[in-house]
């Protein structure tokens, strides 16, 4: 009987849904609830092992649709920015306990956003908790997280429709991920991959269309030098953990409004390294002092927000004495342009897609060019 009044109440929603024409804009703030259930994708034997049912997450978004003040705002279509709360459990209370994530994050729509119908995509960027950790005593088996205070990435794509000028619900699907970027082992991370059924209510008056658009400010190209340090660890039962520091060099070239490309040089040096190569070798090994550098180049996309960027750095390593992990080494982050070319990045390097090698905290210098 349930059910067949969830079903009764679906068809009718739906059905009001299609039978409402004409246009309503939203009002400039908003309130999103969403309910995602879904599941932790067992990238390990050891997660598949312990998990002992899906997840149901909750999260809920306070946004303000862009008002056109900045270039970027109509370029992204006017997209809505603010922060967001996310609480979900991990597929085993007892061994791992909920996650709750705090973040900020912005909503793109692709299509004209003064039609009721339109498709979207959301990227979310902050800080999460988890409720329980790696402990060798008390919660030895969890082999996933051994810090309380992780990354939080979410990226998920939708399709949503305004019934109203207040009332827009939505459905997407996404992925979410926390991890601490291997600043203490054992880390595996979880990626949960969720469906959504969402509900936004606005409020606020709606933005007026300005006559009058803002320079985009990309610069035609740029040169970037900066230094970086990190910390990791690599063995959870020594929890020993090593320093890292590093030069980079990246030429950029805009290619379109908002969006550079180009190449990123690394040097580092990273103090696991003679530690990895000799633990995982079957032969004696002899090390020199240079075993301890290693040499990446990326591939760059950077999308600009006026002061703020984020980047995506697909890459190879050039030189490492261990290659336990494949060759490649991705990279994902964020720039901050504090002054006139002064930049502080974070970005996660990890290998491959999944597993994360260490969290990249720099301090950059770019040099731009603004005439063709």
């Amino acid at each position: 009987m349930l059910l067949k009044r969830k079903l009764f109440f679906t068809l009718t929603l739906a059905l009001f849904v299609l039978l409402h024409s004409g246009k309503a804009q939203e009002g400039r703030y908003s309130i999103d609830i969403k309910e995602r259930p879904g599941f932790i994708i067992p990238h390990h034997s050891h997660i598949a092992y312990f998990l002992k049912e899906n997840v149901n997450a909750i999260q809920l978004n306070f946004g303000i649709t862009t008002d056109g003040s900045k270039f970027w705002h109509k370029e992204f279509n006017y997209p809505i920015v603010g922060l967001g709360l996310y609480y979900s459990g991990l597929g085993n209370d007892t061994l791992y306990g909920k996650l709750t994530g705090l973040y900020t994050f912005i909503n793109r729509p692709f299509l004209d956003n003064t039609k009721r119908f339109n498709i979207s995509n959301t990227l979310s960027v902050g800080l999460s908790y988890a409720s329980k950790w790696h402990n060798p005593i008390s919660n030895r088996s969890n082999m996933v997280l051994s810090t309380p205070l992780n990354v939080f990435f979410q990226y998920e794509i939708g399709c949503n429709y305004r019934i109203s000028t207040n009332h827009n619900v939505s459905a997407s699907i996404g992925l979410t991920h926390a991890s601490n970027g291997s600043v203490k082992e054992p880390n595996l991370g979880f990626n949960i991959f969720t469906t959504a059924l969402g509900y936004r209510y606005s409020f606020g008056n709606p933005n007026p269309v300005r006559s009058e658009l803002p320079d985009d400010i990309t610069p035609f190209s740029s040169w970037t030098f900066g230094l970086f340090a990190s910390i990791k660890s690599i063995d959870a039962f020594s929890g020993k953990q090593y320093g890292i520091i590093g030069l980079s060099a990246e030429k950029l070239y805009r290619f379109a409004p908002l969006s550079m490309a180009g190449l990123e040089l690394t040097a580092y040096k990273d103090n696991s390294i003679p530690d990895l190569v000799m633990d995982k070798s079957e032969d004696a090994v002899t090390l020199n002092k240079n075993d301890n550098l290693a040499l990446t180049i990326n591939a760059t996309y950077l999308m600009g927000f006026n002061r703020i960027g984020i980047v995506f750095q697909p890459g190879i390593y050039l030189r490492n004495q261990y290659y336990g992990f494949g060759a490649f080494s991705n990279k994902v982050g964020l720039r901050i342009n504090i002054y006139d070319g002064l930049i502080l990045g974070v970005a996660i390097k990890a290998h491959w897609f999944a597993q994360a090698d260490f969290v990249e905290f720099g301090i950059k210098n770019s040099f731009n060019r603004h005439e063709k």
